[in-house]
């Protein structure tokens, strides 16, 4: 294909740009606060995320021109084992008290982040591989489901349930996308319900979330505190919102508010109408994404396509209903907005691929 004839997504370009612009308005508004009474700079927090917005956007660009997601078959294997090799590795010289990142020099690196695209690449070239055995148990189901649910326990070992949920979520996605018999899908889903509820309680702080979520007098205070901090944050909001920079919130009201709360600032600040508004940019960024994925010309970019457009959608859908009070607490940072240098890198270069793959669908 001639390069005149090819024409990157023009939609999902300008939705996802726009969420990066806004979201730099909101982490300031969100930050200014808290960066003056800690730092003294009300500039802190936001000096550093327009740095990983204009490396994120770098990343997105590179995708676009220089990497031909064919080329990513080539690659899949060994992005999977490096992502394998980094969540053992964080196991023993993570930072945090869940040991989710490693720091290298400078540079901080959330490695289950990595790994969700990691394995969106891998699962996608294992599906066009095996395409023509996919509903088979044994050549098609059980290597799928294995590599899925060999990266989700990782995962669930650095104490990220969520993350690992969304993960695990996503490799059945692609899955069924792919072609895999629906009814090995149910048997693996059926064993994996049972240990997730198990995660699910046999960890104290999981259970305490579980707790405030259910309104039980027995849960942790702060875990209370946040969800209802939240909710307080939506409702000050009303229909029209208190304003852009405005919200009391972010006065040490709501922790991370710039980060895993940042949709109940934005609530607060711009009301039901702009937060509905938000929400049907995701979801036009999420049909954009599935256009993509159905008019893809090969197989590898339809899977690859598909897991990456539901990765960025289920993020951005737990995020919203955590801070909505749908789910029980928990944090996961809201895509191309939140506070958070992995997760914008990660995903920038998730919509680069998608534009890459619709560069060169036939027009």
């Amino acid at each position: 294909m001639k390069a005149s004839e090819q024409h990157i997504d023009g939609v999902l370009l300008t939705f996802v740009t726009a969420l990066m612009l806004i979201g730099i308005l909101l982490v300031f508004s969100s930050t200014v606060y808290i960066a003056n009474l800690k730092y003294n700079s009300i500039v802190y927090f936001l000096e550093n995320h327009v740095l990983r917005v204009l490396l994120g956007f770098a990343v997105m660009v590179f995708f676009i021109v220089f990497v031909d997601y064919k080329k990513l078959r080539d690659w899949a294997f060994y992005i999977f084992v490096l992502s394998l090799i980094l969540l053992v590795l964080v196991l023993f010289i993570g930072k945090g008290t869940a040991k989710r990142w490693l720091v290298i020099g400078p540079l901080s690196l959330q490695v289950s982040e990595f790994a969700k695209l990691g394995l969106t690449i891998y699962l996608a070239y294992l599906i066009e591989k095996n395409i023509f055995r996919v509903r088979s148990f044994k050549f098609g189901f059980l290597p799928l489901f294995a590599v899925t649910l060999t990266v989700s326990g990782l995962i669930v070992l650095q104490k990220s349930f969520t993350m690992a949920f969304i993960v695990f979520s996503v490799g059945i996605i692609m899955m069924f996308l792919g072609g895999v018999n629906v009814k090995h899908l149910a048997v693996g889903l059926s064993l994996g319900l049972p240990v997730a509820i198990l995660m699910l309680i046999i960890e104290p702080y999981r259970f305490q979330r579980l707790l405030a979520y259910l309104g039980l007098e027995s849960a942790g205070k702060n875990v209370k505190h946040q969800a209802i901090q939240s909710l307080i944050g939506l409702g000050n909001g009303g229909l029209f919102g208190v304003g852009l920079g405005h919200s009391k919130q972010r006065e040490l009201y709501l922790p991370l508010a710039y980060d895993d709360y940042i949709f109940s600032i934005f609530g607060e600040e711009h009301g039901f109408i702009g937060s509905f508004l938000l929400i049907l940019a995701f979801f036009v960024i999420f049909s954009r994404g599935i256009r993509i994925a159905k008019y893809a010309p090969d197989e590898f970019g339809k899977i690859l396509a598909g897991g990456i457009t539901f990765g960025i959608f289920l993020t951005a859908v737990v995020h919203i209903a955590v801070v909505s009070g749908i789910l029980p607490p928990t944090g996961i940072p809201l895509p191309f907005m939140s506070y958070g240098g992995t997760a914008m890198v990660v995903n920038c270069a998730g919509v680069g691929i998608l534009l890459n793959i619709s560069k060169q669908i036939k027009h």
